[in-house]
């Protein structure tokens, strides 16, 4: 009985082991990573137009082992020139707004290489810009991008063509603000649509200024399926009397030209 016990123990323990090794563990879950999404640096000149150092603004982004990104941080790099020194002091975030201290209770007085500690991670994409003092004088650089916001929309559907708009978008590009103008055709089917220019600008005060991109270079082409395109620029403005706008210019089969525009104020 003892041996019988005990052959059927061996038994089941082999067996155990055959079936871990038929079992294969569950893959691993790749961790997330930090890369480079974008680094601006600036060098700092005193009034007699001499360099005191370098102040780097540098956004990373987090990516999953799928490849999406789930999060951004930043930090300040400074590095002083000899005799010179260099002193963050606050940043922003433009998605998020407020203004945060680089360094809890203020930074001392950098004369050697030296990096601030990564911000708090964001889930949405900004422009980051830091601020300081330095024995020069101030500075201010920024890095990293918002998302492009719509701020304005017209559509219009035209019979016997299909449907047309344009749209305005506005962003903050290394604390730059950006306009865009957007014009997309969904032609009916079996009909086109034959986009000839595209342009994005504003109104201030009276006086308009604007960027405009001509489709039809080298040749017009007629659209059969959904298509669009942009146009940008830097944003000026805005003043007490703004309107940004964009608006695209387009053929239809009947042969005539029309305009579409999209605003705000």
């Amino acid at each position: 009985m003892r041996r019988l016990t005990a052959t059927l123990l061996t038994l089941v323990s082999t067996a155990a082991a055959v079936g871990a090794t038929l079992v294969a563990p569950s893959a691993a879950v790749a961790a997330d990573t930090w890369s480079t999404h974008d680094k601006n640096c600036k060098t700092v000149i005193d009034i007699g137009a001499q360099p005191v150092g370098s102040v780097c603004a540098e956004v990373q982004k987090r990516v999953t082992g799928t490849g999406a990104v789930n999060g951004y941080r930043a930090r300040t790099t400074v590095n002083p020139t000899e005799g010179n020194w260099l002193k963050p002091s606050t940043y922003v975030w433009s998605t998020s707004g407020g203004v945060v201290e680089v360094c809890g209770g203020g930074c001392p007085q950098q004369t050697t290489a030296w990096s601030s500690p990564w911000s708090s991670v964001k889930t949405v994409p900004g422009s980051y810009t830091v601020r300081g003092e330095s024995s020069g004088g101030g500075f201010d650089v920024a890095a990293s991008w918002s998302n492009w916001f719509q701020l304005a929309e017209k559509c219009a559907t035209y019979a016997g063509a299909g449907e047309v708009c344009v749209r305005r978008h506005e962003r903050s590009h290394r604390g730059v603000p950006q306009e865009r103008g957007q014009i997309a055709v969904h032609p009916a089917k079996g009909k086109w649509i034959e986009p000839r220019t595209v342009r994005v600008g504003a109104v201030n005060d009276g006086t308009t200024t604007s960027r405009s991109l001509d489709l039809c270079d080298p040749s017009c082409t007629r659209r059969s399926a959904n298509w669009s395109a942009t146009v940008h620029r830097d944003l000026v403005g805005p003043s007490s009397g703004f309107e940004g706008f964009a608006s695209a210019s387009f053929a239809l089969p009947s042969g005539t030209v029309k305009t579409l525009k999209a605003s705000y104020s």
